[in-house]
């Protein structure tokens, strides 16, 4: 277990977010459904990290923007003692081609496509027939669920309540329509008739596991935190893997001061793969937040979570990495901890493959599995590596990308390129150089000079006249 004993030190979490039903059966025990609240902040650097505070109060429907910020909203006055917040300007988003890591390719050839699997029906096929159904049997319960959920799918919320009404009217003890009854309420932010249905439905059917998670996220919207804990402990009680409960928990349970506690919710929601929980664990190495300052475990869940897709991880180790590509002069105490914690990721990346023998000749994970003929492993070890600013790593990355591999790979990937690009975008000298060298050389792309020269700014002079010496060498010849 890794530890964690708090993500934040003051601020409020938000926990609530714009609900859609997808199927008849999303409020089912088998198939939870996880909202994804916007909950990120982003830490800043190189300064310490701060942590944000998220407002308490309704959450905005499907439809509504963002409000600016900052904005304070105060907490609704049924509410308990939560005090208002002031939500901070978010930092710049990361370059878009920085959101995700771009996967390598297959390393050989790819099998035979698998059958395309048979797509449900489009929520306007389910209206059409459920109203055919109905128009035979309107009492009939399946269908008229059916026709709720794609009503509300397709943003119809009025409709859909007014269905699943109907429903009940034939049918008042069926658990699953006062559940998605109360998940359409939630939507209007109708709080009071939601708690209603949602306590109705784990009335007559204890095991709705996704009923007793909406009710703990409406009881933290109301400021209720140990209605909201007890809430989600129950979601638990009935599925112990639901990652996302474990998150929602763990942040409630902060709030609430039980940090000992917390520390397990997080941790389970990080340890299942929910990448923003992995980013909040970063967060917390990072800044030393109720657990030991450790970069090295802040670039592992960061990366984590990065490879998941998460802006707020990429922008989190964009400005790592530019932090730790300060050379000569100008290198601190602070850039220098920053480069020597991308160094001893890579090392421990190893622990990962204890069946390699390792020569200690500046060979890297990556490129020990290149050398032994296990390309599908190597290709995603080497982008890890060579973010993590590792060079024998990006050497061989630039390789691959000039000569390809033996028919395994072809020469000019682009997720190579998009590598550079946003290394390049960091600050990191050799991504600048290889980019300078492919543009001037057109490698897989027409070429532009100026866009070369453009990459060599900020190197040193002589550096520079020798790569563009090069580039005007190769121009010449026929």
């Amino acid at each position: 277990m890794i530890p964690l004993r708090s993500i934040a030190s003051a601020g409020v979490w938000f926990l609530t977010s714009a609900w859609c039903l997808t199927s008849s059966s999303v409020m089912a025990q088998d198939a939870p459904a996880a909202p994804e609240p916007n909950l990120i902040q982003e830490e800043r650097l190189p300064s310490e990290p701060h942590e944000a505070a998220i407002p308490v109060g309704p959450p905005p429907t499907p439809a509504a923007p963002p409000p600016p910020a900052p904005v304070t909203v105060p907490v609704p006055a049924d509410s308990t003692s939560a005090p208002a917040a002031a939500m901070p300007p978010s930092p710049p988003s990361p370059p878009a081609a920085a959101i995700a890591p771009p996967p390598p390719p297959p390393a050989t050839e790819a099998p035979a496509a698998a059958p395309v699997p048979v797509q449900p029906p489009a929520p306007l096929e389910v209206v059409t027939h459920s109203r055919k159904l109905l128009q035979l049997e309107p009492d009939a319960l399946e269908p008229r669920l059916k026709l709720a959920n794609a009503l509300f799918q397709l943003g119809e919320t009025d409709g859909a309540i007014d269905e699943y009404r109907t429903a009940l009217r034939f049918h008042p003890t069926a658990a699953q329509a006062h559940a998605e009854l109360g998940t359409a309420l939630m939507a209007k932010q109708d709080w009071r008739g939601a708690v209603s249905e949602l306590q109705e439905a784990i009335k007559l059917d204890p095991s709705l596991t996704q009923a007793h998670y909406s009710l703990g996220t409406i009881h933290y919207t109301r400021g209720n935190v140990q209605s909201a804990i007890q809430a989600y402990q129950e979601a638990l009680r009935r599925k112990p893997d639901f990652a996302e409960a474990h998150y929602r928990l763990g942040l409630v349970l902060k709030l609430a001061g039980k940090e000992k506690d917390a520390i397990q919710e997080l941790e389970a929601a990080a340890l299942a793969g929910l990448a923003k929980a992995q980013y909040f664990l970063g967060n917390a190495y990072r800044s030393g937040q109720g657990v030991e300052k450790n970069q090295v475990m802040a670039i592992t869940w960061w990366s984590r979570a990065f490879e998941q897709g998460l802006p707020e991880a990429a922008q989190a180790l964009t400005q790592l990495r530019r932090l730790a590509a300060v050379k000569g002069s100008l290198q601190t105490k602070q850039s220098k901890a920053a480069a020597d914690a991308f160094r001893d990721y890579c090392e421990q990346i190893w622990l990962d493959f204890p069946d390699l023998d390792r020569d200690h000749n500046g060979a890297t994970v990556g490129t020990t599995l290149l050398k032994l003929g296990r390309t599908a492993d190597a290709l995603p070890v080497l982008l890890r590596e060579a973010y993590a600013l590792n060079e024998a790593a990006h050497d061989a990355l630039v390789q691959l990308y000039e000569r390809g591999l033996d028919g395994q790979l072809p020469p000019h990937g682009q997720w190579i390129l998009t590598f550079l690009d946003n290394t390049a975008g960091d600050g990191v000298v050799p991504s600048k150089v290889a980019l300078a060298r492919i543009y001037g050389k057109g490698q897989g792309i027409p070429v532009d000079l100026p866009k070369a020269k453009g990459y060599l700014k900020g190197l040193p002079r002589d550096e520079a006249k020798r790569i563009l010496d090069e580039l005007s060498a190769d121009s010449t010849k026929p």
